[in-house]
């Protein structure tokens, strides 16, 4: 076995270090689109709404039709979209769960329990309205806080590589 020498195993292949840079690439893939923050960031919210709503895997395809009816960056709407994949899926699910649970006065743990104690088609029956409630809240305030999120973003970075920009100028001169 190697002597680590007090230093951090700096493994590229990792899971966790693959998800770190997957996700900052998709970051500075938005960060540098090419349209008006306002396009982009409204792109993004439109991929993330669908990507929170239950669409069944038509999230993407959704995100590219309404980002393209309301004027939204197609590319941004894409990206927004993978807010929801196979790590963050459980989070949303039990998060509309319990949101619903709140909102209708219901029991979140009786809820999870019919999906115990029940066939999957008699739980998905009885869980629906409270799962619904729950994924409404939650999208609209994913959608939301991600357009001020994205836009706000956007305007810092390209604020940043501004200034950078004049600095180099003006040492140049």
């Amino acid at each position: 076995m190697a002597e680590n020498n007090g230093k951090r195993n700096n493994n590229k292949n990792h899971p966790l270090n693959k998800i770190k840079r997957r996700a900052r690439l998709w970051y500075l893939k938005l960060l540098r689109l090419d349209d008006p923050p306002e396009r982009i960031a409204r792109g993004a919210a439109i991929g993330v709404l669908m990507g929170v709503l239950p669409t069944f895997g038509l999230g993407g395809l959704l995100s590219l039709a309404f980002a393209w009816a309301l004027r939204g960056n197609k590319a941004a709407a894409i990206i927004g979209s993978a807010i929801v994949n196979p790590l963050t899926a459980p989070f949303f699910w039990t998060a509309s769960i319990l949101t619903g649970s709140v909102i209708l006065g219901r029991d979140s743990d009786a809820v999870f329990a019919t999906f115990k104690n029940e066939d999957l088609l008699n739980a998905a029956g009885e869980a629906a309205l409270v799962y619904m409630a729950g994924n409404a809240v939650l999208s609209a305030v994913f959608t939301i806080a991600s357009y001020f999120l994205v836009k706000t973003a956007i305007t810092g970075y390209r604020a940043r590589k501004e200034r950078k920009r004049r600095e180099r100028e003006a040492n140049l001169s």
